[in-house]
């Protein structure tokens, strides 16, 4: 770039602030407006950006703002001289702008700050792109820097008392009517979302288990509901399979036929058509597949703000945080899975979507005689637990024992291990290891069990209102002594 260019003098307009700050002053009823969209560094004069901290100061005490009271301020505070004296407020009052004009014209001054505001980034971006040696270091610096300026486009608005508490008393009537208890994302398994109420905005969830348990086929059967069936846009960032390995594990999901049958090509023409059916039902649904290998969590931000931007998502899905890498060098493993999670934490509450990551547990799972899972076997670094909002685990007692009991087969149990802004505790689904599915259990499958205890405490009412009210098909109620379980494919799930 020519440093003549980069020496070309700032976007600004010394008019434009003195009307916006004489307006104010003759009538200060327009206060609110400017104030709601100005800071104090918006402006480009600095006499101008000095009488403006003035004037809000005087607003700030609750003193009635006129040209004399501002005099009087600018004199105890020693600015009067600096900003040119009676002769530069007199220029001001006379550069007015109509009350009508003012919210347009902070408009403006406020375009043109952002726009200086990306001239210098660019400035500083050079100087960087000289010292920092890391290509991708560089990328996400630059597009912080970007993203933060993107963020002063967004004006907070400000509201009486009374139009909020009707417009809460209109989501408190609507909520009433809604078909679920769920306030966040809805994973579509109806205990599990009644112990979270959904994954919320800026959660960072994390699904471990051991190799086997199926956490990719309980992250798919996630992404299906919240895109497929509820039709929000969602990302999933595969490092370990492809995008066609992905299709085609959500395809056999969903279509219920064996993923090794589908392989093998020896299909009936009854699933051929079914498969086709689920096709037809989910080519159009918005999921984007990114199979990146060794993504680095600094490839993923950038990939993830593109997806937000152009594609709204609501969701992001990574299988999963251990097979991703660092953006620099560290000393241990230990420190990158550090600056990973932190990084997926940042990216969540950058984005304000909830961002879901699978993770592998330690072997000492298994050295334990019950197998189940705890907070200290997330593989790698505590870090994950204390940046993650939620952990849940997956847990199949009947993988590990030869002669299950009737209340193992067929189970699987979503350990909530922690979460953060709600109770722990522990859901039961059915687990079809033929389909490598998990799905909900039919409401009564305990009843007819001698130890059947729900393991979610909640009154017959209130189980009686959310199952009737959230959305119920036969499919998802099943109950997992109907089908007969092949054995173990050795499939990774």
């Amino acid at each position: 770039m020519d440093e003549t260019i980069l020496d070309l003098p700032l976007p600004h307009d010394d008019q434009l602030e003195r009307a916006v700050i004489g307006a104010i002053i003759i009538e200060p009823s327009v206060a609110d407006t400017v104030l709601n969209i100005l800071k104090p560094e918006d402006f480009y004069n600095e006499k101008n950006k000095a009488i403006y901290e003035t004037v809000i100061e005087i607003i700030s005490e609750g003193i009635a703002l006129d040209p004399l009271t501002l005099k009087t301020y600018l004199e105890k505070k020693n600015k009067l001289e600096y900003i040119g004296g009676e002769i530069y407020l007199s220029l001001v009052l006379s550069d007015a702008a109509p009350p009508k004009s003012v919210e347009h014209i902070a408009q403006t001054l406020k375009e043109k700050a952002i726009t200086r505001g990306l001239i210098t980034v660019a400035k500083d971006i050079l100087l960087k792109a000289k010292q920092i040696k890391n290509v991708d270091e560089l990328i996400d610096y630059a597009e912080s820097s970007i993203f933060k300026l993107s963020e002063e486009k967004t004006i907070s608005e400000y509201f009486h008392i009374g139009d909020v508490l009707q417009k809460t008393l209109e989501i408190i009537n609507e909520l009433s009517k809604k078909d679920s208890i769920v306030t966040g994302l809805p994973s579509g398994f109806y205990e599990l979302d009644r112990l979270t109420t959904g994954f919320h905005k800026g959660d960072l969830v994390i699904i471990a288990a051991r190799p086997a348990m199926g956490k990719t086929s309980l992250a798919l059967s996630i992404i299906h509901h919240v895109s497929v069936v509820e039709n929000i846009p969602s990302a999933f960032f595969s490092l370990e399979m492809s995008k066609e390995q992905i299709a085609m594990r959500l395809l056999c999901n969903e279509a219920r036929i064996p993923l090794r049958k589908v392989r093998s090509g020896f299909l009936t023409r009854e699933e051929l058509e079914v498969i086709t059916e689920k096709v037809l039902e989910m080519k159009n649904a918005p999921i984007f597949v990114d199979d990146t290998a060794a993504l680095s969590i600094l490839d993923l931000r950038a990939k993830a703000r593109k997806l937000k931007r152009e594609k709204d998502i609501q969701l992001i899905i990574i299988d999963y945080l251990q097979l991703m890498r660092s953006s620099r060098r560290v000393e241990n493993r230990q420190q990158e899975v550090a600056e990973i999670s932190r990084g997926l934490k940042g990216l969540a509450k950058d984005l304000d979507i909830p961002v879901i990551a699978l993770a592998q547990l330690s072997r000492q799972t298994e050295m334990r005689s019950d197998k189940r899972p705890q907070l200290a076997d997330l593989r790698e670094s505590g870090s994950i637990e204390q940046d993650a909002d939620m952990v849940m685990f997956i847990h199949r007692p009947e993988y590990y024992k030869k002669n299950p009991t009737p209340e193992e087969k067929g189970i699987a149990e979503i350990i909530i291990a922690k979460q953060r802004n709600g109770p722990t505790g522990t859901v039961k689904l059915a687990f079809i290891k033929e389909i490598t599915k998990f799905e909900n259990l039919a409401k009564d499958y305990f009843q007819n069990l001698d130890d059947g205890e729900v393991p979610i405490e909640t009154s017959q009412e209130e189980n009686l209102h959310y199952n009737n009210e959230i959305k119920q098909e036969e499919d998802y109620d099943i109950d997992p002594e109907q089908f007969q379980l092949m054995e173990d494919d050795n499939i990774d799930i």
